[in-house]
């Protein structure tokens, strides 16, 4: 699998997310727990040691008994007084006394002790080499012990210094313990974890992978619709959408392939006929002048359907910005009007106009809706019986604009299909007027659609703010 410098798959981010989370969490646990469980215990020997000192300098008597050696018997036959009475004695530590001179050699301690247990303690004090008369809180270790010592001098005998001692052996042990424990639960934790990654792994990358194949297909021009469902709200959502895409760019190349046999087809017509009247002409078979004609009309035919394609294509895919300014609507109805007013006439066609009163103004670009408008006026004048009235007024919601004439109507087989390219109904000419003046009219946020019984009446709704597709310039 090839993966960009710096990305990672998502299955290893989510891993490495929940892992660096875990141990950030846990070494926060382990430092807060080690540190209070130090200090509680810190706290609670130093009390029993200093209130253990406290209790032994107001002694009025000794009642240490002489060493061992001076008693001429070995130390585990024979030792000193039991002294228990005035140690202090919590449940987590037990302070303890023994005797020690100035050399450091032990004179007293207390019945049933180990007493190479204290000669360690004494060597230790030694090595430090603290002063015995106030030593406080000493840490010593031994080979196999671990103590905290306060040493103080004999209330009683002169030249001679107790030694308060606590055993935190068994709590330092008890503390590794926990420790290890808390190490193993880690390391089980991070193999849950492993396991909890891939399975949420699993329901991102899947869904990810199958979306990423869809998209695959709609790049190769498959535009399959898939009805997969994820448990993920927003895959489902995401679906949706891909296979409205797949939808509509099924669509679109429907209609690329239909708009492009229709304009091969719209376009040999004319050429078609202009070859044969050209050939006609040319082998004398035909009259200059009247095969003349017919090229005229037909030639003129083939521009004007160039003409429209090329301004539909500019219309729809202009990146360009649109000059736009406000201008009163009325006025360019009535240049459009004016431009087919001889044909009308011609005709004997009547143009009435019902116009506001006041200015019906509007930010747009007048050669857009010259064009829409004309189309609409070469519809109706092209199946007008005797009347056509072009209406302007401002509503509620916008600007109402209508194209009414007095001919038979849009057939109902043919309304939902009008606005279609190259969709002739009877009558028409190249099938792409009404197309030019749909897209006008969505340009602007407009809409367009068909009234009147029978349909002969097209209305344009125009709302009080332009919204246009295309980049405008005032």
């Amino acid at each position: 699998m090839n993966l960009k410098r710096g990305k990672w798959p998502i299955r290893q981010r989510i891993f490495s997310q929940l892992l660096i989370l875990m141990l950030a969490v846990f070494l926060s646990i382990f430092l807060a727990f080690n540190l209070f469980f130090e200090n509680f215990l810190r706290s609670n020997i130093f009390d029993d040691l200093d209130a253990t000192a406290k209790s032994i300098s107001s002694l009025k008597f000794s009642g240490l008994e002489k060493p061992p050696e001076e008693l001429g018997v070995e130390p585990e036959e024979e030792k000193g007084p039991d002294l228990t009475s005035f140690l202090n004695q919590s449940i987590y530590t037990e302070a303890k006394i023994f005797n020690l001179d100035n050399s450091y050699q032990i004179t007293d301690y207390n019945i049933g002790e180990d007493y190479p247990e204290l000669e360690m303690i004494a060597t230790a004090l030694m090595q430090r080499g603290d002063s015995l008369a106030d030593s406080q809180h000493i840490h010593i270790k031994t080979e196999t012990r671990e103590y905290y010592v306060t040493s103080i001098i004999d209330p009683i005998l002169s030249d001679t210094y107790m030694v308060i001692y606590s055993d935190v052996t068994d709590i330092k042990n008890l503390l590794r313990t926990i420790n290890i424990v808390l190490g193993m639960i880690v390391s089980i934790a991070m193999l849950i974890c492993l396991l909890v990654a891939n399975a949420i792994a699993n329901t991102v990358t899947k869904p990810v992978k199958k979306l990423s194949a869809f998209a695959g297909e709609m790049g190769k021009g498959i535009f399959n619709q898939h009805d997969e469902q994820f448990r993920d709200h927003e895959f489902n959502e995401l679906m949706e959408v891909m296979n409205l895409s797949a939808r509509q760019l099924s669509e679109n190349e429907r209609e690329q392939r239909t708009f492009f046999q229709n304009v091969s087809h719209e376009l040999r017509t004319p050429i078609m006929s202009l070859r044969c009247y050209a050939e006609g002409v040319a082998y004398g078979v035909m009259k200059p002048e009247k095969s003349g004609q017919i090229m005229i009309a037909e030639t003129d035919r083939l521009s004007d359907l160039v003409e429209d394609l090329l301004y539909l294509s500019r219309l729809e895919n202009s990146e360009k910005p649109v000059k736009m300014q406000e201008s009163d609507l009325r006025e360019t109805l009535s240049i459009c009007a004016g431009s087919i007013q001889a044909l009308a006439e011609k005709k004997g066609l009547k143009l009435d106009f019902d116009f506001d009163n006041d200015p019906v103004l509007y930010t747009y670009n007048e050669n857009h809706f010259y064009r829409a408008v004309n189309n609409l006026l070469s519809n109706a004048v092209r199946y007008a019986c005797q009347t056509i009235v072009i209406s302007c007024h401002k509503t509620d919601n916008g600007i109402e604009i209508a194209i009414k004439d007095d001919g038979p109507g849009i057939a109902e087989h043919d309304l939902s299909h009008i606005f279609e390219r190259f969709y002739k109904g009877k009558g028409g000419k190249t099938g792409i007027g009404l197309s030019i003046v749909k897209s006008v009219v969505e340009l602007y946020g407009g809409e367009i659609n068909v009234l009147g019984n029978p349909k002969n009446c097209f209305r344009i709704v125009l709302p009080q703010k332009t919204l246009n597709k295309m980049n405008m310039q005032k």
